[in-house]
């Protein structure tokens, strides 16, 4: 049995994860919010509150309206699979389905889509469903113990089974006995998520006495602590690997290795990639020659070479700025420098 006490050297070291795992650390998955359809209310929920209990569906942080902007959202990232998230995906099971099914046939069979749900409308039936048309792993997030009979269920339907849990300080008993009856009912690997301290959980977390960490900022103070103890117990104890994921890891690791694998895939001809997962280029404005197509209103774009771009301005009478933004369909601006 192989535990892994640390996400990034668990990684190195090439421990066995599940295959949504492998596909998430190098940024190869898409994060579908399929509805904000939720029967649940977890007081660590970190979902905006412009998305729990609301019927949107986004890609990758970007908002989609219909199952083909969600195909072209997620082919535009070269991704190799999915993460289908809410809410509980499966409160709006039958949207769940056809994101599934469009998904499947538009990118082929050998697409690996994975699944989070509490467990709640985990029906014989549903899961079926869901088997049927290709899932390849479930993870259930059980809010109360009674759902993990929905592992059996699953298992029964052939599909993978994980839990997938978060960790703070005083629920290290709690998970040990999830991961105790999720692996006696036939889970094959279990995650544990340290709690995030976000705007949206911050009031519930306050009035239970958690605090943000001051060393590890947006994470609950001692939850790495937590985390530690449930893996000491898990490498004595478990019969299937249990994983800890670190919070900063889906912004240091998960989202910047996504954005850029985006920015590689999707950029224009003056577009140039970061380290860091962004795209930089240069912009003319108040030309007084027209020297090429707009690409935003009023400024025409160029890669960011300064001499050149401080050239055309002497030449065109024009300002010239630096700028760098997330490679989201609308180019989110990260930075907007003036060089001249």
């Amino acid at each position: 049995m192989k535990v892994r006490g640390d996400f990034y050297k668990g990684i190195i070291g090439g421990y066995e994860l599940a295959r949504g795992c492998e596909l998430c650390y190098p940024g190869a998955k898409a994060v579908i919010f399929v509805s904000g359809a939720c029967d649940d209310s977890c007081f660590y929920c970190p979902v905006s509150r412009g998305r729990l209990y609301r019927d949107v569906m986004f890609v990758n942080e970007e908002p989609v309206s219909t199952l083909e902007e969600a195909v072209i959202e997620v082919s535009r990232m070269g991704a190799r699979g999915a993460s289908i998230t809410g809410g509980d995906p499966l409160a709006a099971l039958d949207r769940t389905v056809a994101v599934l099914r469009a998904l499947k046939e538009g990118l082929g069979q050998a697409f690996h889509i994975h699944l989070y749900t509490t467990g709640r409308q985990a029906s014989i039936e549903s899961l079926k469903v869901l088997a049927r048309e290709g899932l390849d792993e479930i993870r259930f997030h059980p809010v109360n113990t009674k759902f993990l009979k929905a592992i059996e269920k699953a298992k029964n339907v052939g599909l993978e089974v994980g839990v997938e849990i978060p960790i703070a300080p005083g629920l290290e008993e709690w998970a040990i006995k999830v991961i105790s009856e999720a692996s006696s009912r036939g889970a094959s690997f279990a995650n544990i998520n340290e709690m995030e301290f976000a705007e949206p959980n911050a009031e519930n977390l306050l009035a239970r006495g958690y605090k943000e960490s001051r060393l590890r900022p947006f994470t609950v103070e001692g939850a790495l602590e937590a985390a530690m103890k449930v893996l000491k117990w898990a490498d004595r104890n478990s019969k299937i690997p249990v994983h800890f994921c670190p919070a900063p890891f889906k912004d240091s690791i998960q989202t910047r290795n996504r954005f850029k694998r985006l920015a590689e895939l999707d950029r224009a001809w003056y577009e140039i990639p970061t380290k860091d997962g962004t795209l930089i280029w240069g912009e003319l404005r108040g030309l007084t020659h027209e020297i090429g197509e707009e690409c935003r209103p009023g400024s025409t774009c160029t890669p960011p070479d300064i001499g050149m771009l401080k050239q055309l301005a002497l030449k065109y009478g024009a300002k010239v700025y630096i700028v760098e933004a997330l490679p989201t369909r609308s180019r989110l601006l990260v930075s907007f420098q003036e060089i001249l």
